[in-house]
């Protein structure tokens, strides 16, 4: 994985794990060992996406991750 703010690469296990950024996708958040920037990574693929910053979304979104894994659309039975 490569970062998008400095562009230290490395396996994605050596960037931090912070947190899952949407509990219905693979997109996690993770730390830049060199410079700390946060990263968008699709854990899947270990493909970083873009930075994560600090941003005005209300409580309950994840702040700087809205729009970054597609909405799952629901049925008429749920």
């Amino acid at each position: 994985m490569k970062c998008v703010k400095c562009g230290h690469e490395g396996a994605h296990t050596d960037f931090r794990y912070l947190y899952n950024a949407r509990i219905d996708a693979s997109i996690a958040v993770r730390q830049c060992p060199k410079c700390g920037a946060w990263n968008s990574v699709d854990e899947l693929t270990g493909e970083a996406g873009v930075e994560v910053v600090a941003g005005g979304a209300p409580w309950g979104k994840s702040a700087g991750v809205e729009g970054l894994a597609g909405d799952v659309a629901q049925d008429d039975t749920g």
